[in-house]
C-alpha cells in the first residue's frame, strides 16, 4: 500500500505526529528495558538504589529475580489497551482526536515482528558498532522507522525525513547522520 496524494492531503498530520511520538516513547521504554535486562550491572545498581545490598545474598537474589520478571512482563505486553493506558498516563494533554490510533495499532502493536530484522540490517550496514551497542533511543528510532515502512509503506523520503527530525530533536548530535546513512541503505536495498 503506497500513499496516494489524496490520502496524504486528507491525513491528519497533527494526529500522525502525535501518534509517532507516543509510539517512539513506548519503543524507547521497550529498548531501555531490554538493555536493562541484558546488563546485570544495571539491575544491581537499581537494587542498590532501593537499599537492597548484595551482602544480604538471599534477599538480593530474590529481589533481582523479581525485578527481572517485572521487566520481562512489561516488555511483552503490546496491545492497543497498553497504548491507550500509556497515552493516558504520559500524553494526557493531547485530545483523543489529535492522536492517530490507526497508526498506533499498526506500528505500535506490530513492532515486535521486526526487532530481529532491523537489528540484523543495522548490524550489516554499521561499520564500527552493533545495534545492541546503540543508545536505546536510537534503537527505538530505527525500530519505529522500519516498522512504519513495513506496516504502512510510508514513502521512503517522508520516512527518512521524519526519522531524522526525531533524531535531531531527541537524540545526540551524531544520530541524524547515522540514522540517515543506515536507514537510507535499508529502504533502498
Amino acid at each position: 500500500m503506497v500513499f496516494s496524494l489524496f490520502q496524504i492531503q486528507n491525513m491528519n498530520i497533527k494526529a500522525r505526529i502525535n501518534a509517532r511520538k507516543i509510539v517512539l516513547s513506548y519503543l524507547y521504554q521497550h529498548c531501555f528495558f531490554v538493555n536493562l535486562i541484558q546488563q546485570d550491572k544495571m539491575i544491581t545498581e537499581s537494587l542498590f538504589i532501593d537499599y537492597i545490598f548484595k551482602t544480604d545474598k538471599g534477599m538480593y537474589d530474590e529481589e533481582k529475580e523479581k525485578l527481572k520478571t517485572q521487566i520481562k512482563t512489561h516488555i511483552t505486553l503490546y496491545t492497543i489497551e497498553d497504548f491507550k493506558n500509556f497515552t493516558d498516563c504520559f500524553f494526557d494533554e493531547r485530545l483523543i482526536e489529535d492522536i492517530d490510533f490507526d497508526y498506533i495499532s499498526k506500528v505500535g502493536i506490530n513492532f515486535t515482528k521486526y526487532i530481529d530484522e532491523i537489528q540484523e540490517k543495522v548490524d550489516s550496514y554499521a561499520q564500527t558498532f552493533q545495534y545492541v551497542q546503540m543508545d536505546p533511543l536510537d534503537q527505538a528510532i530505527f525500530l519505529l522507522g522500519y516498522t512504519e515502512w513495513k506496516e504502512l509503506w510510508t514513502p521512503k523520503e517522508v520516512l527518512l525525513n521524519e526519522m531524522i527530525e526525531l533524531a535531531k530533536r531527541y537524540s545526540d548530535e551524531w544520530a541524524p547522520k547515522l540514522l540517515n546513512g543506515i536507514m537510507h541503505k535499508i529502504v533502498n536495498q
